[in-house]
């Protein structure tokens, strides 16, 4: 199920609001976001006129149980085991030869990542955010495996963007073994693909396990990819938007403050993406979150996955033994506090 398949589901649902009064990028549609936490398509973006934005997909039991096809179900504890099942049975991906994606195609020179509805999601931030909820696709430089996370990305120019991840993440691995060899790292950025994508994305696998396998589980059939045209990866058939392009060698951009999980700002310093090729759908639907408050999106889905095994934190075990049991038994309150009490723990080391 691609996205639009699942908005037009919600809406069949009685589960989607549509806002077609005009909502400003700028604070406004992060704001709305935040205070109504139920699927939302924004059809009316100020500045952007045809555009459209949705956000909130995963914000409940029962939009999981939909995006999932599984109905609307309302038990964790069926969806937990249901998801547990699938995981057990993961399924490869395809890959086709054309799909939607590609019709359109704007070469590297010409790319303006703010050709799309990025808005500014709080008034704590410190710029745009275009990868929020979406997948970023790279490979082993010395083993060729294939690693599909979710790293956030803030926009620094037309076609520069900053890629937020820890060290020990796989993308951040495979980025320093290609930084070693003084070698850029080819990555793709899928946006407005199917939730179950951005579920196994966002799971804490094992080195070398390709997320692509785990989503067909979840979504119990094959992901469907096709080929990008300036890296030598790989992408779903029926993403709104693909951004190819490089991560930098010996760069580091500061990236925030951002509005992190635990509620509060996040300043990182990040590695450096260059867009080489962009594509999108007729008509695209930017896919974006605002996340910061307990019980958003982001925390749903992490809950379900830290039920299943699949919560990581990049090889922190003082945050997986006190944060993954909050997370899982939904206590968001309780976890989004651990978090920010672990931030002033790291600052007051570092001073």
């Amino acid at each position: 199920m691609d996205l639009r398949a699942f908005i037009d589901l919600l809406a069949c649902e009685g589960l989607l609001k549509r806002f077609e009064r005009q909502v400003d990028w700028k604070y406004e549609l992060g704001e709305i976001a935040r205070t109504n936490q139920t699927p939302l398509l924004f059809e009316n973006i100020k500045d952007y006129p045809g555009q459209r934005l949705f956000t909130n997909g995963m914000s409940s039991l029962e939009s999981m149980g939909l995006a999932l096809g599984m109905g609307r179900e309302k038990h964790r504890r069926r969806i937990v085991k249901e998801a547990k099942r699938r995981a057990a049975n993961p399924i490869k991906p395809e890959v086709a030869d054309t799909g939607p994606i590609f019709e359109n195609a704007v070469p590297g020179p010409e790319i303006d990542f703010l050709k799309f509805p990025v808005p500014l999601w709080s008034r704590l931030e410190s710029g745009r955010y275009i990868g929020t909820w979406h997948i970023n696709v790279t490979r082993d430089p010395e083993t060729g495996s294939r690693n599909v996370g979710v790293y956030r990305m803030e926009v620094k120019g037309p076609k520069l963007a900053s890629v937020c991840t820890s060290p020990k993440s796989h993308l951040g691995q495979q980025f320093l073994k290609a930084e070693k060899a003084d070698a850029p790292l080819e990555m793709a950025v899928a946006i407005g693909v199917s939730e179950a994508v951005v579920m196994a994305a966002g799971a804490g696998c094992a080195y070398g396990v390709d997320e692509y396998e785990l989503a067909g589980g979840l979504q119990q059939e094959p992901v469907r990819l096709v080929r990008c045209g300036t890296v030598s990866l790989e992408v779903p058939v029926d993403s709104e938007i693909v951004i190819e392009g490089v991560i930098k060698p010996s760069v580091r951009v500061q990236d925030g403050p951002y509005l992190d999980y635990a509620g509060a700002p996040d300043t990182s310093l990040a590695f450096l993406f260059e867009a080489t090729r962009l594509m999108f759908r007729k008509n695209a639907i930017f896919r974006g979150t605002a996340i910061g408050l307990p019980g958003a999106e982001d925390q749903q889905i992490f809950s379900i996955l830290s039920a299943l095994g699949l919560f990581d934190f990049h090889g922190s075990w003082p945050k997986r033994l006190i944060q993954a049991p909050l997370i899982q038994w939904r206590l968001f309150r309780a976890f989004q506090l651990a978090g920010r009490a672990k931030g002033r723990s790291l600052v007051r080391r570092s001073n």
